[in-house]
């Protein structure tokens, strides 16, 4: 086992996040997998099929209890591919007779019943312990994800009786009429004398074909899962991910070391024979070589001091320019910032006027003369709103009559409250309009809704009450004066 060549991300992780690695890696040899389970399973097919052609039903619990066969096959092909080596077929051939014998009492009779079998096959398998080691190796590995792998064991069981109801419903649905209603009462008669050895025989060999269809399925990837834990408290205990990100350094570090330490012996070796072709001076001599630099030269600089007179003209003069400046650019900023402000006014002088004061006579322009593809200007409707569409309803014409109930009930929005109702906008929308725009209209309007929605989209018309009701209540009796 070489960690350099592991195929998935070795890292800490919690032991759902390990079931799902688990997951990941047989949905990657799905196939494989499938087909290396099957052919772990062959050999009690054969021969159940051989003995028991006529008890499907027994034929289904000598397969259950032959399934760890199958489970080793695949925990062979997906802990090799994890570490960087797909096993081909005459691999998994090789592996086939030892999957069936190895240790064939302790698993097929003492442990067949563990919820633990998914983390210990990995145990016994891959690290080959027995006994002693093995027990004190398996209680090492539970002590944490205990729960996780005994919830594991129970998801596979009803997972299995699960996917089997699914599998022989779907096969219920292509049969002819009184083959179903026949197997159905089978089913029933069993399931109440408790007598299944006694179904039909193409009802047994579809609840046997359908579990065994389902057991495949569901110990693929519980194996699957199971070595995913396995792994993940390889890596907890054992600090895998530390050891290998180790291992990836030290293979980039090796093919540099050797030009490394040629850099580090030539950097040591020029200034030792640069040292020893040099003559050794007297320190007399050396200090005089260091003061004849000229960085302890001493420069003389000479610097006249103006008068007091002229130093203060010339100051006045520069501190008057200064302030002409700065006065300037403070006017200039004053003007800019009250030019801002008056655009500002200018260019949104309509948020001012928005909504016109009561008893105003400007006349406001509707916003939406078509809403949902309904048309809501004030001329295409009738005066008497509510007595127009209570007529539509009692000759039958019900949509029509709550559409020009809503109709009305929009355009009258619009017109009078001036509610900012859009073309695009849904019933939803127009229903938070009116509520933000028009409160006291707010709940009528979405009584009226839901009546047009439920007949618009259900096709299911309200009570002769709740027209009534909506017609009584109609809130608009006016429309603004031209």
């Amino acid at each position: 086992m070489r960690l350099e060549d592991v195929t998935a991300e070795l890292r800490p992780r919690s032991d759902w996040e390990a079931v799902d690695l688990g997951l990941a890696l047989a949905r990657r040899d799905f196939w494989r997998l499938f087909a290396s389970w099957w052919l772990g399973m062959l050999p009690m097919v054969i021969l159940c099929f051989a003995f028991l052609r006529d008890k499907p039903i027994l034929l289904l619990l000598a397969c259950w209890w032959w399934v760890p066969v199958g489970s080793r096959m695949v925990l062979f092909v997906v802990s090799r591919h994890l570490f960087g080596e797909l096993p081909g077929w005459k691999a998994i051939f090789r592996e086939w007779p030892r999957a069936m014998y190895r240790r064939f009492f302790f698993r097929l009779i003492w442990s067949r019943f563990s919820p633990w079998r998914p983390l210990t096959m990995a145990v016994e398998d891959l690290e080959g312990l027995r006994g002693k080691d093995y027990a004190q190796r398996v209680r090492l590995l539970l002590r944490r994800g205990d729960a996780t792998v005994v919830a594991l064991a129970l998801w596979r069981i009803a997972l299995t009786f699960w996917l089997a109801g699914a599998i022989f419903g779907t096969a219920m649905l292509f049969l002819p009429q009184p083959v179903s209603e026949e197997w159905w009462m089978a089913i029933g008669n069993a399931a109440d004398t408790s007598s299944w050895l006694d179904l039909p025989a193409a009802l047994s060999w579809s609840v046997t074909i359908s579990f065994l269809l389902s057991m495949s399925l569901v110990d693929v990837f519980s194996t699957g899962a199971g070595f995913g834990i396995y792994v993940n408290h390889r890596t907890w205990i054992e600090g895998w991910d530390v050891e290998l990100a180790f291992r990836r350094l030290a293979n980039r570090l090796r093919g540099a070391g050797a030009a490394l330490l040629t850099v580090l012996l030539l950097c040591f070796a020029a200034p030792a024979a640069k040292a020893q072709g040099d003559v050794e001076a007297s320190p007399k001599e050396t200090i005089e070589s260091v003061k004849s630099h000229e960085d302890f030269k001493i420069h003389k600089v000479q610097v006249r001091t103006p008068s007091s007179s002229s130093s203060s003209s010339s100051g006045g003069a520069n501190l008057g320019w200064l302030g002409g400046l700065g006065t300037a650019l403070a006017y200039t900023l004053i003007g800019a910032a009250v030019a801002f402000v008056v655009w500002m006014i200018v260019r949104y002088r309509h948020v001012w006027n928005r909504k016109a004061p009561a008893g105003s006579d400007k006349k406001l322009t509707p916003m939406a003369r078509v809403v949902m593809g309904m048309d809501v200007a004030p001329e295409s409707l009738p005066k008497d709103i509510p007595t127009a569409a209570m007529e539509l309803w009692r000759v039958g014409r019900r949509q029509e009559a709550l559409g020009l109930l809503y109709r009305g009930a929009i355009s009258r929005l619009i017109e009078i409250n001036n509610v900012e109702i859009a073309e695009s906008d849904t019933e939803s929308d127009c229903m938070r309009r009116v509520a933000a725009e028009a409160a006291t209209h707010a709940t009528y309007f979405r009584g009226l809704t839901d009546a047009w929605m439920l007949i618009a989209y259900g096709r299911m018309s309200p009570r002769d009450e709740a027209m009534e009701e909506l017609c009584q209540r109609w809130p608009f009796t006016e429309r603004r004066a031209a």
